[in-house]
């Protein structure tokens, strides 16, 4: 599972330089009729794109077709106070409306288009895309990779180390237990929410550092949920095939209950969740990484909530493990041979779930 992260972390650098390496600068160019001051514009226009190869302008008359309405999404995406103003350039991030002559105005254009082909920039048009992605986060996907983390196999299986080791030491004391199982799902919560801010960070320095539009990361996305589902079928079909599982490696395995069966108090439950937290990640990474990807497609602020809300359903299965066996529903041995009986029915649900998710994705359903 390491292999496949790192595999896929280069696949996702790699890929969209390419892309962009193939690509022109693309400028959209506003005027309209008896503007003299597009005309002015227009003549600058023509003279810099026969002195740059890898420019493309793309000239539209605002009062022609269907131009009036993506001059419109254009000036809405970018943020343009003023409507119907021309003439009006877009360019990478920027936007320049009207021209004074080429000393003031037409250096500034220069500038930027000089800028976009040295490092880089996004199609104007993939600013309209960002904008209406920002309104349209599905909370249905959110909550698919959620649900899918939260019945991954291993993390049902280390809360009930832990709670096996609480009970052993302390039989009596199912106070205890309960506030060692929720002092060790609070530590997970911190961690992975402090891992989600990560990832969405790291998506979004890619998208920039790359000037690829966040469509190429969301397709690259829904390319690695099929894989994580693909993955995860295998396991329900042929369990521990190929020499690896989508759960906490084996050779882990040892050092990670050994630090859970230390556990002695409260604050030890908390501290070993904390240190769990890095053993769980190649197991229950991957749909986190697959959520943190699509929350970047939105400002932080906005992502905050659906983060919020993917790690409330991510360690309610260990809130839920840990109230049953407090209250006595269960003995923490009957849980751990239900896990041990549905282990490659949990691998089931969630790969048909992620291999779904990932189809809808790449087709744009969602």
């Amino acid at each position: 599972m390491k292999r496949l992260t790192i595999i896929f972390l280069i696949f996702l650098l790699l890929i969209p330089l390419l892309i962009k390496a193939s690509e022109k600068t693309v400028v959209y160019f506003f005027y309209g009729q008896g503007c003299p001051h597009c005309v002015d514009e227009k003549e600058f226009l023509n003279k810099i794109e026969i002195k740059y190869h890898d420019l493309e302008i793309k000239r539209l008359d605002v009062n022609e077709g269907n131009n009036s309405e993506l001059y419109i999404k254009l000036s809405k995406a970018y943020g343009i106070p003023v409507e119907g103003k021309v003439p009006l350039i877009f360019i990478g991030d920027d936007y320049i409306l009207g021209f004074g002559n080429e000393e003031t105005t037409g250096v500034t254009i220069e500038e930027a288009i000089i800028n976009c082909i040295d490092i880089g920039c996004i199609d104007p048009l993939e600013k309209i895309e960002i904008n209406e992605q920002e309104k349209e986060i599905s909370v249905a996907q959110i909550i698919g990779l959620a649900v899918v983390d939260a019945i991954n196999p291993c993390e049902l299986a280390v809360l009930i180390i832990l709670m096996t080791a609480i009970l052993t030491r302390f039989p009596k004391q199912k106070n205890k237990a309960l506030k060692s199982g929720l002092a060790f799902s609070s530590a997970i919560f911190i961690i992975y929410f402090i891992f989600g801010l990560l990832i969405i960070s790291g998506f979004k320095f890619i998208a920039d550092f790359a000037s690829v539009s966040q469509s190429w990361i969301y397709q690259l996305l829904a390319v690695f949920s099929i894989i994580l589902g693909l993955l995860n079928i295998k396991d329900a079909i042929w369990y521990g095939g190929g020499g690896f599982i989508m759960e906490v490696p084996m050779s882990w395995r040892p050092r990670m209950k050994k630090i859970i069966h230390g556990t002695r108090s409260v604050w030890g439950a908390f501290i070993t969740g904390l240190i769990v937290s890095f053993f769980l990640t190649p197991c229950t990474g991957g749909p986190y990484f697959v959520a943190g990807g699509i929350l970047s497609t939105v400002s932080l602020i906005q992502a905050l909530p659906y983060l919020i809300l993917y790690m409330i359903i991510f360690i309610s299965p260990m809130i839920t493990i840990t109230l049953i066996v407090y209250f006595g529903f269960m003995a923490i041995e009957d849980i751990k041979g239900w896990r041990e009986k549905n282990i490659k029915r949990l691998h089931w649900v969630a790969g048909l779930l992620l291999l779904g998710l990932g189809i809808v994705m790449l087709l744009g359903w969602i």
